[in-house]
């Protein structure tokens, strides 16, 4: 991993090339958690090189598994035996979070203190304890720190009060497990919960309604040993078609699920794109005088769970409506402070007014400049909006991409951008 902090980026370059797409971090997170649910060994294929699923790693070795990471393959032996994880990794990362659920389906007791991450706004516990304790565990918040313990787990049906994408799979791993069915209702139904639940039943878990609003588990003994390829990162796959649709060019993105991608293509309107099968095919004219392949308009976009536009898209899509002559109206529903990235693509000269959770934004004199970075999707969002704007820019930040991103700079020099770390 580069030590840098800083993108410089010379904008204004098209991109073209071809692009490797990994593993979904958001898929691989929860995965590596419901590897310590068996005895035996888990093999997760084309897993990303960045600094979450480092910290993961090391979290499923404190509490007792064995990991071998071998390339892109990481393997998992040996199901969870102590509940004692390290305060400092667990504030390094929000998905420490799921080793709640599998913790307490396996030891039984887990003392977690409230996850870290990006500081994008309250992201509460509150709907995983509330599914935890209707399936039998005892659960308090005390000093920063939650506890749960349980003897012994038994399905229940949950209603959840919001498609929370982390509830909904912790619930799934403490679930697996538990004597009898467990029912959840308005669950999340994002893609990478869907390649969980395809782990789990290789190992053995017996899961209806992945990919729906109501799933039903059927809890069972034991699980065993299974090999997956996690679905393919739509976020860094959305990024790099940001990218396109503000430079210019023509990508070919290897791995790409097209399905997964259309509310982000719908949003983002002037990429022509089209798959093969084994690759998403996009192309974007390079803007001269405001003229593009698709026109690139403004739009009225909410963001919202899956199928709705993803929140992590929302910096990127801000990235892109910021070259628009019209104004874009975003309203950000999942997080109430994620428009940092606004004020620094302000200091370029970007139209921006935000009122409240909604946010106005259009053209303006743009200019190069030095923007900073709080979270992994805003430092994406600010690297592709200079990279439209002619003469050099710099963002500070780059620890923050490399939680969710490989190689950041290298892939982007690799099809044609003018970018150093530094």
């Amino acid at each position: 991993m580069a030590n840098g902090n800083s993108f410089v980026i010379r904008g204004g370059n098209e991109l073209f090339g071809k692009v490797d797409l990994h593993g979904a971090k958001n898929a691989v997170l929860p995965m590596l958690a419901a590897a310590l649910l068996t005895k035996e060994e888990v093999i997760i294929e084309d897993c990303p090189h960045i600094t979450d699923i480092d910290n993961m790693v090391e979290l499923l070795r404190e509490v007792g598994g064995e990991v071998f990471v071998e390339g892109r393959k990481i393997r998992v032996r040996g199901q969870a035996r102590t509940n004692k994880i390290s305060s400092r990794l667990e504030k390094t990362m929000r998905s420490s979070m799921f080793m709640l659920g599998a913790l307490i389906a396996t030891v039984g007791e887990v003392r977690l203190s409230l996850p870290g991450g990006c500081n994008i706004g309250a992201r509460p516990l509150d709907i995983h304890i509330d599914g935890l304790s209707k399936l039998g565990a005892v659960c308090e918040e005390r000093d920063g720190t939650v506890i749960c313990h349980a003897k012994k787990l038994v399905g229940a049906k949950i209603l959840l009060r919001y498609p929370s994408v982390g509830a909904t799979e912790n619930l799934i791993l403490a679930s697996v497990l538990a004597k009898g069915k467990t029912t959840l209702i308005n669950c999340a139904r994002e893609p990478e919960i869907v390649s969980l639940v395809e782990l789990l039943r290789k190992m053995g878990a017996k899961i209806r309604g992945e990919g729906t609003s109501v799933m039903e588990i059927e809890g069972v003994d034991e699980l065993g040993g299974a090999s997956i390829t996690p679905v393919a990162d739509r976020i860094v796959a959305g990024t790099y078609l940001s990218a396109l649709a503000i430079t210019g060019g023509e990508l070919v993105l290897r791995g790409a699920n097209k399905k997964d991608l259309r509310t982000t293509l719908s949003a983002i309107g002037n990429v022509e794109a089209y798959a093969d099968g084994i690759a998403l095919h996009a192309r974007a004219k390079r803007p001269r005088e405001n003229e593009w392949l698709f026109e690139q308009v403004a739009c009225d976009l909410t963001t919202g769970p899956y199928p709705l536009f993803a929140t992590d898209m929302q910096p990127l899509l801000c990235a892109v409506k910021c070259f628009s002559s019209g104004t874009t109206v975003v309203r950000e529903t999942v997080f109430e402070n994620r428009f940092s990235h606004l004020r620094e693509m302000q200091k370029l000269g970007a139209n921006v007014r935000i009122e409240g959770d909604v946010a106005y934004l259009s053209k303006g004199d743009l200019h190069p400049g030095e923007m900073v970075a709080n979270d992994l999707r805003g430092c994406a969002g600010l690297s592709v909006f200079a990279m439209g704007i002619e003469g050099e820019s710099r963002v500070v930040g780059t620890k923050y991409v490399d939680r969710g991103y490989e190689n950041f700079e290298e892939n982007f020099k690799n099809i044609g951008c003018d970018i150093l770390r530094e």
